[in-house]
């Protein structure tokens, strides 16, 4: 087995950075430009010198944010990495290191985020935690050369090539769509050149690809995006159970969100999508599907009010118990999305709520929704919205100030909420006082009280909130002044204050904790994605932004207690995110049922569909969760869903887990 000295390779790729070596031929060197949505926002680069080494450099501009990678490796004769380094800074600007090696026969890997050791095989693939997309093409290359296409990884996994689809574009461009399985949720799809060298990777908000095939990134997401949709399907037909005679709970205890309190010893029956019938008494009647409810706690279904869904978030919702959700900013086929879910096709919650996304133009403009450059273009896009069925605008960070009264007036006259960040330059109660009817984001509030000349369309919305949201005094007559503003304009806050947490409070070393506890439920690429979440953080500055974190916590507990409405937002992964929320919530001192009231009818109602969901009533929609537990009692049980009814339908949350490769809480 072929063995590295460290020094000596390190030297190595010292020297190539002084003095260049000359290119492999075999190993074309490629450019590929980043897209962020419709715009240009970076590039990578790939080639290999004439020592074997492959050279990888990848960086992108995300509204200030973004990384940049400097990637070297080599691999052995069995196509595996035996030496691996990344060196650069990570989405948040934060330095990064990582290194992988084989020495001896063993494999090592160190990062700032983790390090370990394990015997090698010869045959197992390395999979970093940051990086480009190198690992990802070159873990395909060695997967279909593979005879079972299948694979180990490190530091655990196993990846499978399960498809590869042959298409030819144009007359002559002849391409693979790849598909794999085990790095993430649902299959990973990468397009390849015939000589199995990475051509495209495609979503709708980011897209990598060859330079000079620029316009063949619709075409080729369409094509994938049939496949990613057929995989799901697969999954719906096979997962959501259809009772015909109906579904009885017997002997649960129902949380009635109307008083906050359980009323135990309850019978439920659905019949036909709906609540048919509530008793403490056996209900009467044959052929029903019956489950034991005994010691479990039988809630309305959840409800995420601030998501950028995903067709492959569907699985992840509903599986813990989400069965409604706003969406505040996406592609415009959002729409086709919300018909997928709201009618089964797709396992997924029903969308309540879409909130169209406007954004000023300028380098830190937002990477989807319409983009404007006045007032006028501002108002066709409030009208373009309408037409498509939203029932919300968002507004964003590039926002011109004097815009917003203007944009305020044209949705309220079509029926439209209005939310979003506060523009730039512009403090969160001249927002409210110019027709905002709902905040996104609690460090949102906090700048209203670190005055009007931070640029918040970068970063400095996030690292200013953690050098001095801590000096807020939320007793002082500024904040309990802008509280009565609030409520005096029934202002709706949507804190997402977990999305801060890892952001404020950890280092490269720690795992997000807002998800430390469910990281070895998940797979490979998704577990370690949540290393390095942190802002670059001054070592003498550290405590003080767990301060200020603590203090956006302590934030949401004075506004609920000063009655602002709050609903339970995530902006994070799918579903975990949401059992992260309302933990944060009792955290800040609101009781478990009020935050559990907070997700569910109050939601309802901000949405206007309290009429039929977020209570469990006789005549409304059957959309509700069992856990094993009591969430009144201990928030944490509120991560032990069993089962989830939407529509009726009947969903084992571990049979749902399974399939996207997350183990059950069991």
């Amino acid at each position: 087995m072929k063995t590295y000295n460290l020094t000596l390779i390190l030297a190595v790729f010292a020297l190539a950075s002084c003095s260049p070596k000359p290119e492999d031929t075999s190993f074309e060197s490629i450019k590929y430009n980043i897209y962020m949505g419709d715009n240009l926002a970076g590039y990578q680069f790939a080639s290999k010198d004439i020592d074997g080494v492959y050279k990888y450099e990848f960086e992108f501009n995300d509204r200030g944010r973004g990384p940049y990678f400097e990637e070297r490796f080599t691999l052995n004769e069995n196509g595996v990495p035996d030496y691996y380094q990344v060196r650069g800074y990570n989405y948040l600007k934060d330095s990064i290191a990582e290194t992988f090696e084989v020495i001896d026969g063993v494999a090592s890997w160190k990062s700032p985020s983790e390090a370990g050791s394990k015997k090698f095989d010869g045959n197992s693939f390395y999979y970093n935690i940051n990086g480009s997309f190198a690992t990802f093409e070159h873990i395909l290359r060695k997967l279909e050369d593979d005879s079972d296409n299948s694979i180990s990884t490190l530091p655990s996994g196993l990846c499978n090539l399960t498809n590869v689809f042959d298409y030819t574009i144009g007359d002559t461009l002849e391409l693979k769509l790849m598909e794999m399985t085990g790095a993430s949720f649902t299959p990973s799809y990468l397009w390849m050149r015939k000589d199995n060298r990475m051509f495209a990777s495609t979503s709708p908000w980011f897209k990598c690809i060859v330079a000079g095939y620029d316009s063949l990134q619709e075409e080729l997401l369409e094509i994938q995006k049939k496949h990613e949709e057929n995989y799901l399907k697969q999954i719906a037909d096979r997962l959501a159970e259809k009772p015909e005679n109906g579904i009885l709970i017997q002997n649960v205890n129902l949380f009635n969100t109307k008083e906050g309190n359980l009323i135990n010893d309850q019978n439920v029956l659905v019949e036909n999508g709906r609540i048919s019938k509530i008793s403490a008494s056996e209900i009467e009647g044959s052929g029903f599907k019956v489950i034991d409810g005994s010691g479990k706690t039988l809630l309305p279904g959840l409800f995420d009010m601030h998501t950028h869904v995903s067709k492959e978030d569907g699985i992840l919702h509903i599986a813990a118990g989400i069965t409604s959700i706003r969406d505040l900013a996406n592609s415009t086929d959002l729409p086709d999305l919300a018909q997928q879910f709201n009618s089964n096709s797709l396992v997924g919650p029903r969308l309540v709520g879409m909130a169209g996304f406007i954004d000023g133009a300028g380098p830190y403009a937002g990477p989807t929704g319409k983009i404007i450059s006045s007032v006028e273009e501002g108002i066709a896009a409030v009208e373009f919205y309408k037409d498509l069925g939203y029932n919300q605008i968002k507004l964003y960070s590039s926002i011109k100030p004097e815009w917003v009264p203007a944009l305020s007036k044209r949705a309220k006259e079509l029926g439209m909420r209005v939310s979003g960040h506060i523009p730039a330059y512009m403090l969160a109660e001249e927002a409210v006082k110019n027709g905002y009817d709902e905040i996104q984001h609690i460090n949102m509030i906090a700048l209203n009280f670190l005055g009007d000349t931070l640029d918040t369309r970068t970063p400095l919305r996030f690292s200013m909130v953690g050098e001095r949201a801590a000096n807020i005094d939320l007793n002082g007559t500024a904040f309990t002044s802008f509280v009565s503003l609030l409520k005096e304009n029934d202002i709706v806050v949507d804190p997402t204050v977990s999305i801060f947490e890892g952001m404020l409070t950890s280092s490269q070393s720690d795992p997000d904790p807002s998800f430390s506890m469910i990281l070895d439920r998940l797979p490979i690429n998704i577990s370690r994605g949540f290393y390095g979440v942190g802002l670059a953080i001054p070592d003498n500055l550290r405590e003080t932004y767990k301060n200020s974190y603590q203090k956006l916590i302590d934030m949401v507990g004075v506004l609920y207690e000063s009655g602002i409405t709050l609903v339970p937002g995530t902006d994070a992964m799918a579903g975990f995110g949401l059992h992260r929320e309302l933990e944060n919530y009792a955290r800040a001192g609101i009781p478990n049922e009020q935050a559990l009231r907070i997700a569910t009818i109050i939601s309802a109602q901000v949405a206007g569909v309290e009429n039929e969901l977020g209570s469990i009533e006789e005549g409304k929609i059957a959309d509700l969760i069992l856990v094993n537990g009591n969430p009144l009692e201990n928030i944490t049980d509120i991560r032990k869903v069993d089962v989830t009814i939407k529509d009726g339908i009947l969903y084992d949350s571990e049979k749902l887990y399974n399939s996207v490769g997350v183990k059950h809480y069991r």
